[in-house]
C-alpha cells in the first residue's frame, strides 16, 4: 500500500488514537462485553505468552455494550484496567458504550486504533491478533504467530484452537461435537482444493498491518465478521493456517449472537441437528476445482460440471468481463474471488437440496 492509500483508509474509519501505543508493533485486540469473570485468566494467559515472545506486546481490551444494556460491568471491568488491577503496563482500554454493530464494531474499533499509532512505514511489520474476553492461549501464542509471518508472505494467519473444557458431561460432548463439525468442513474444503480451507473464528486468527487496511478492515456485523473478514483477506493478501492449537476459547452457552458457538452449544444440547454438508456435495464441489485449468477458464464460457448454479449465480455473465481485465497467470485466482468462502458454502447447500 502507499500512504495516500493509507491516508485514504484513515479518512474513511476515523480511529481513536491511544497514547504510548508509538513503540509497539504487535498488538492483541478483545472486544469484552460481560467478562469481568473470565478476563483475568484470559490475561494471565497472555502475559506468559508475552514473556515468550521476541516482540513487545500490546493488549487493547475494547469494553463494550450493546445499546439499551446495563453498563455497570463493563464500569467495573473499565475500573479494573484503569487501577491496573492486573499489574500488566501493557494493558490497555477502550470504553465503546452503546454499540449498535455488534462484536464486528468493537474488534474493528481496537485494531484500526492499534493501526492509528503506527507510521505508514512500519505498517508492514505490525502485527495484530484477534482474541475474546473468555479465550486462553499457549505459551508460544506469540511466538509461534511472528515465526509464521516471519516465514510466509501471507497477510493472515489462522491458528489451531480447541475449546476449553465444558461444566458438565453434555456441554462437553456438545462441544466436541460441535468442534468435529467445524473440523469437517474445512478438512473436506482442503481436500477438494478450496483456498477458503480455513477455521473462521474470532478468537483464532492474526494479520499484518497492510494486510488489514487493504482488505478494507474489520466487518461491522453483530455476528460472522470473523467469516467475512477472513473472506476478504483471502482474497486481497492470502491467509495462511497454524495447525497447532494455541487457542483455547470458551465453551459456554450464549446468546449474545444470533448464531456461533455459543448458539450451536445450545441448539446440540436441545436436539437439534447441525446442518451437515454431505460427502456427495464436497464431491460435486472437488469436480468443480479439478476440472479447472487456465484453458477452460481462457474462455468466456468455462467447462463447468454444475453449470445450473453458475447460471444461477450470473457467473457466465460476469466472466467475459473478468477474463478481459486479468492476466492469464491470475485467472484462476481471479476465478476464486469470484468463487468465495460465501458462494462455496451456497454451493454445497445447492448441491444438498436435491439439485
Amino acid at each position: 500500500m502507499t500512504v495516500r492509500d493509507i491516508e485514504k483508509y484513515r479518512r474513511r474509519n476515523p480511529a481513536r488514537t491511544l497514547e504510548n501505543l508509538g513503540d509497539y508493533r504487535f498488538f492483541t485486540v478483545i472486544p469484552c462485553y460481560n467478562e469481568n469473570a473470565s478476563f483475568g485468566q484470559t490475561v494471565e494467559s497472555l502475559k506468559k505468552a508475552a514473556l515468550c515472545a521476541e516482540e513487545k506486546v500490546a493488549v487493547v481490551a475494547v469494553i463494550n455494550y450493546p445499546e439499551g444494556a446495563d453498563e455497570r460491568e463493563s464500569l467495573e471491568l473499565l475500573r479494573r484496567i484503569n487501577e491496573n488491577e492486573f499489574e500488566w503496563e501493557s494493558l490497555f482500554a477502550i470504553y465503546a458504550p452503546g454499540l449498535t454493530g455488534g462484536v464486528g464494531e468493537a474488534r474493528k474499533i481496537g485494531m484500526d486504533s492499534c493501526l492509528q499509532s503506527c507510521a505508514p512505514e512500519h505498517l508492514c511489520d505490525t502485527v495484530i491478533c484477534s482474541m475474546d474476553g473468555d479465550t486462553l492461549v499457549s505459551a508460544d501464542y506469540f511466538k509461534e504467530i511472528a515465526g509464521f509471518f516471519n516465514c510466509h508472505r501471507e497477510g493472515g494467519v489462522v491458528c489451531g484452537l480447541r475449546h476449553q473444557s465444558a461444566g458438565n458431561d453434555e456441554n462437553e460432548a456438545a462441544i466436541r461435537r460441535y468442534e468435529a463439525y467445524l473440523d469437517r468442513y474445512v478438512n473436506q474444503l482442503k481436500r477438494c482444493g478450496s483456498p477458503y480451507a480455513f477455521h473462521t473464528v474470532g478468537s483464532a486468527f492474526a494479520v499484518r498491518g497492510e494486510a488489514y487496511m487493504k482488505c478494507g478492515g474489520m466487518k461491522v456485523r453483530k455476528a460472522g465478521e470473523d467469516f467475512y473478514f477472513l473472506q476478504e483477506l483471502a482474497k486481497t493478501s492470502g491467509v495462511g493456517v497454524i495447525e497447532k492449537v494455541l487457542v483455547f476459547p470458551s465453551s459456554r452457552i450464549s446468546e449474545r449472537t444470533p448464531f456461533g458457538t455459543g448458539q450451536a452449544v445450545k441448539d446440540i444440547i436441545s436436539g437439534k441437528a447441525l446442518s451437515e454438508v454431505s460427502d456427495a456435495a464436497f464431491d460435486r464441489l472437488e469436480k468443480v476445482l479439478q476440472r479447472l485449468s487456465f484453458e477452460t477458464l481462457d474462455t468466456d464460457t468455462p467447462l463447468l460440471p454444475e453449470s445450473p448454479f453458475f447460471e444461477t449465480e450470473r457467473f457466465f455473465k460476469v466472466w467475459p468481463g473478468i477474463r478481459r481485465n486479468t492476466q492469464p497467470q491470475k485467472l484462476q485466482a481471479a476465478f476464486h474471488i469470484w468463487f468465495d468462502g460465501l458462494k462455496t458454502l451456497r454451493f454445497l447447500h445447492w448441491c444438498d437440496s436435491g439439485n
